[in-house]
């Protein structure tokens, strides 16, 4: 019955953006809504506009615009507005600052750089007088006036006249460069201003590394010495390759589709992966991946990445693990070190890592072979046991094909109570990573979101007391919200509201995916991704766990489940341990024909 079908998929779609636009007009920060329903249209006041993930600058950057951009947007508090933004065809709730956008006329003044000879004009018409004039590569101030025209202040005979500058002819310059390497590919010349018709200061020749600043669209801005003072110079960016060279300096660095944290993940790195990359703005770098064989265009986080290696904390493998002079075995040896000894290393290329070692008091710089250096198996930790219970439906006389999937009200009330007497501790996912503190936990699921679901709501909240807090995780098919014999959208709030009840994903449209004639047509993105998406945008709240729905799932599904989960559970017989795989949690299946002890042994390993 869960198949899904064109035209559920439909409904689906259209229910996913109504919700999100209707959804732009929601208090959930502690200032208080102010709003309401007005549109407004206004213009970025800064260089650029970012839309948050939240009200606050600390948040994600969902999109950004640059200067002088026209915004629509609604009002939303005291300090901020509230928009929609589409990412990969998706709408998105984001949040503008209120100092950042409004009206054109509270512009704020930005400095940009002259693309031509710029005319000055003493209105914004190219009719009108001209009362100034600026080279090309001038670096001059200015803010804006409508969409066509920035307002400039010109000094004429010492004194301050307003003009108009046509804004096709600046590129505004950045307000927080990226400080970066490039190297050179030609003969490149350094210019006194950001125009070809400057004068040059310098030259430097190919292969020379230079350390540079975002300046413009077209233009680096660079620091060279001539004759030993500083000077503040210009290079084309076509003259250069912008191809930088770092390395991943956090666990799990993730390779974006847009740039945009809710964009699709392309690539995940390791810490102290060594990478390529190009700068993009102040927030994100660009990357080549290759996706299913083909290379594609990546963003990854500036703050995900370093010019510099990471330092990692190794084993040696081996007695004795030499530390070498230089990145060959055939070079002195400068100290051994023993089976077991921590050391402290740095990338240095694909087989060696760089160290410092202390030699006679004398600080050395070594190299270790990437070989001899390791994790050192340890005994292993037998974990902590979570019997997790699988339930689907709750109700009364079923279809005897369809006793497995339902418990009565009755049953399910003995064998909660029965966890209450024994001491048990029910838990959601979330507190896995606190188990070791907690008493004989157990996670109770329910698959689906039927809307009978809700009596087992109730029974627990009946069942809660100072000594008794139960919790339960409803995994719920986003397509089938607000469908006949399903919970609602109102329903699913008010019991995440209550704490009582985790909400959590299991896809959007239920499919088989091990179905070898329909497998290659599902869209793992939109069943995966965007039901984690849609949860927590309807209970204000992270969803991190799915369930395989069927209990199919393949490495495929694995890997990008992964991406955006830290639990997946399935359909097979078993109690969960902590040591098992995230990805492929077993679960205790209570159905019809389950007695009250049959129950007490289930639990039990």
């Amino acid at each position: 019955m869960f198949r899904s079908k064109k035209l559920l998929i439909i409904l689906a779609t259209i229910f996913t953006i109504s919700f999100f636009l209707q959804s732009t007009i929601i208090a959930d920060d502690n200032e208080g809504y102010e709003g309401n329903d007005e549109i407004i249209h206004g213009y970025s006041l800064v260089q650029p506009v970012n839309v948050y993930a939240g009200t606050s600058r600390e948040a994600p950057i969902l999109k950004s615009y640059d200067y002088n951009h026209p915004l629509v947007y609604h009002p939303y508090s005291s300090h901020w507005y509230v928009a929609v933004v589409s990412i990969n065809g998706i709408m998105y709730k984001g949040y503008i600052n209120k100092d950042d956008a409004g009206d054109i006329s509270e512009s704020q003044s930005v400095k940009g750089v002259t693309v031509c000879t710029t005319n000055v004009y003493s209105s914004n018409s190219i009719d009108s007088s001209i009362i100034n004039s600026y080279d090309k590569g001038s670096i001059i101030e200015y803010r804006s006036y409508d969409q066509d025209w920035y307002m400039v202040t010109v000094n004429i005979n010492e004194e301050e006249y307003t003009g108009y500058i046509p804004i096709n002819n600046v590129e505004t310059i950045v307000n927080n460069p990226i400080v970066g390497s490039i190297g050179v590919i030609k003969s490149t010349k350094v210019y006194s201003k950001p125009s070809i018709d400057a004068n040059i200061i310098k030259s430097y020749q190919v292969g020379k590394l230079l350390r540079y600043r975002t300046f413009s669209k077209n233009w680096y801005e660079v620091t060279s010495y001539i004759n030993g003072k500083a000077q503040t110079g210009y290079i084309l960016k076509k003259d250069v390759n912008k191809v930088l060279e770092g390395y991943a300096v956090k666990n799990q660095a993730k390779v974006y589709s847009d740039t945009s944290k809710n964009s699709n993940i392309l690539e995940i790195y390791e810490k102290g992966k060594s990478l390529k990359y190009r700068p993009y703005n102040s927030n994100w770098f660009t990357v080549t991946v290759n996706v299913n064989g083909e290379n594609q265009t990546g963003y990854i986080l500036t703050s995900d990445v370093s010019p510099f290696a990471p330092s990692i904390q190794s084993s040696a493998l081996k007695s004795p693990t030499y530390l070498y002079s230089q990145t060959s075995r055939k070079s002195l040896k400068l100290k051994s070190y023993k089976k077991g000894d921590q050391l402290k290393l740095t990338h240095y290329d694909d087989k060696w890592y760089q160290a410092i070692a202390y030699i006679k008091g004398k600080k050395k710089t070594g190299y270790i072979h990437v070989k001899d250096v390791g994790t050192i198996p340890v005994k292993r930790d037998p974990g902590y046991n979570i019997p997790i219970l699988m339930y689907h439906q709750i109700g009364e006389d079923p279809q005897p094909d369809e006793y497995g999937r339902f418990v009565t009200p009755k049953d399910f009330e003995e064998q909660m109570e029965y966890l209450k007497a024994a001491g048990y501790t029910p838990i959601n996912f979330d507190e896995v990573q606190n188990i070791k503190n907690i008493k004989k936990p157990i996670i109770i699921t329910f698959d689906d979101g039927f809307e009978n679901n809700i009596v087992a709501y109730y029974i627990l909240k009946d069942l809660r007391d100072e000594t008794f807090k139960p919790k339960a995780t409803f995994f719920i098919i986003g397509s089938e919200i607000d469908e006949n014999d399903f919970l609602s959208l109102e329903q699913i709030k008010e019991i995440s509201d209550s704490g009582i009840i985790s909400i959590q994903a299991h896809t959007m449209t239920h499919p088989f995916f091990n179905d070898s004639e329909t497998a290659g047509n599902i869209d793992l993105l939109k069943e995966i991704k965007d039901n984690k998406f849609l949860l927590e945008d309807i209970t204000g709240k992270k969803v991190t766990a799915i369930a395989y729905p069927y209990g199919s799932y393949n490495n495929t599904v694995i890997n990008e489940v992964k991406k955006y989960y830290d639990f997946a559970v399935t359909t097979k017989q078993g109690i969960a341990n902590t040591n098992d795989s995230h990805y492929e949690l077993q679960r205790v299946r209570v159905s019809f024909n389950t007695t009250l002890q049959d129950f007490k042994q289930l639990i039990v390993k």
